[in-house]
């Protein structure tokens, strides 16, 4: 790419790839997702129990990644990281049959719960395609480039959706999906597997490095807590934002696109800071962004500010993309890869699956405003955890060839 000639001829073509797959496919997420919530609860009368399971949706597929690890010992990762997202979008196809909370809910759950399977093959992916000095800070353009369109995809798509049924807007949203994945399946990386992988016949491998190693036990620790708080809220923030505030489709565009801008911002700063000072530093940067939203909404009477809230969730959405990415790749040696990123993710399924269960129970007994308090006491247990680890990975933690 021009902006980046000191690049080497094969990164520059991954990151060309990477960044028009990201465009897309931002474009597409960014006029769908944010809306998800909202019709189930609005349009379709969704009860708290069918918006946990949208919220836990990504953790199902997260639970089977340490045997999606195992299955690709040895194999060619970049079919398995393209061919689950494109299953997952051709899901959206059968959005005009989708007239019932259930049905729309099934196909949203089965959608994410598909694509979380690309996780272990997609870090391999790309701890080949970047060099390990500037990963961090070329991942974060990717998602630059990500958060521009999902920015464009949430004003679109909320403009869209006030006209149109969703009944027809997501299919269409969901052939553009599928063109963005496609153009990752070009990013260019080794076409021979790894024999190295091919060792590592133990399908409890990706358990293992969990007992193993102690840094990344606490740096799992430690995010697993932070995304625990966040995943309790996911079915409140619906919840709150149309049975208290009445939010519109419009407005719903607005904090999206609040949320992305932020994140554009994001993930600049925290791609360099992870480069320079590691996963631990980005983990205290990301908790103190993180703890402004649910302070936000609790404080909260009207919707503007829900912008602050929107702003502060996406820096700390964004050091949670970057964060999540890089633990398999900063903690494990290339022929680790998939089992460092199959058990994070094997992590994340078990908070996620509970975490949006509880939050809508809280929800129901407690009332929506109070459950904003609840993830603040996690979070300061996560931050002390960081602290911890931050101090023992010093020198221990330098970049992986």
């Amino acid at each position: 790419m021009i902006l980046f000639p000191d690049l080497s001829k094969p990164v520059r073509h991954a990151l060309k790839w990477d960044s028009i797959s990201a465009a897309v496919g931002g474009l597409s997420v960014g006029a769908m997702f944010p809306f998800l919530g909202v019709i189930l609860r609005r349009d379709l009368g969704a009860s708290a129990f069918l918006i946990a399971m949208l919220g836990a949706s990504w953790s199902l597929g997260n639970l089977f990644n340490p045997l999606m690890a195992y299955h690709l010992r040895g194999r060619v990762k970049l079919p398995y990281a393209v061919w689950p997202p494109i299953i997952s979008r051709v899901l959206y196809l059968f959005m005009p049959f989708a007239v019932t909370a259930p049905v729309f809910a099934g196909i949203a759950v089965l959608a994410a719960a598909i694509g979380a399977l690309a996780t272990p093959a997609y870090a391999a992916v790309i701890r080949d395609a970047y060099p390990v000095e500037r990963r961090g800070f070329l991942m974060g353009v990717v998602r630059v480039v990500w958060v521009a369109g999902a920015m464009i995809g949430a004003l679109a798509g909320g403009f869209l959706l006030e006209r149109f049924s969703y009944r027809w807007v997501f299919p269409v949203l969901a052939v553009i999906a599928i063109a963005g994945v496609a153009a990752f399946a070009r990013i260019g990386v080794p076409a021979a597997p790894d024999e190295s992988e091919a060792r590592r016949t133990d399908v409890f491998e990706a358990f293992r490095v969990l007992l193993t190693d102690r840094l990344f036990r606490l740096y799992a620790a430690s995010f697993f807590l932070w995304g625990f708080g966040n995943i309790i809220l996911i079915p409140v923030f619906p919840v709150f934002q149309w049975d208290i505030l009445h939010i519109s489709n419009r407005w719903v565009g607005y904090l999206a696109t609040v949320a992305a801008g932020a994140s554009m911002v994001g993930f600049i700063v925290w791609g360099r800071l992870l480069d320079r000072s590691g996963p631990f530093r980005l983990l205290l940067g990301m908790l103190g962004f993180a703890a402004v939203t649910p302070l936000t909404y609790f404080l909260s009477h009207s919707l503007p500010p829900l912008l602050i809230a929107a702003a502060a969730q996406g820096m700390a959405m964004a050091a949670g993309e970057l964060g999540y990415v890089n633990a398999a790749m900063r903690f494990g040696r290339r022929e680790a890869v998939t089992y460092y990123a199959g058990m994070f993710a094997f992590l994340q399924a078990v908070r996620g699956i509970p975490g949006p269960f509880i939050g809508a129970a809280l929800s129901e007994w407690l009332g929506p405003r109070p459950v904003f308090l609840i993830p603040l006491g996690l979070w300061l247990i996560s931050a002390l955890v960081a602290v911890i680890g931050w101090r023992r990975a010093r020198g221990q933690l330098d970049p992986q060839p």
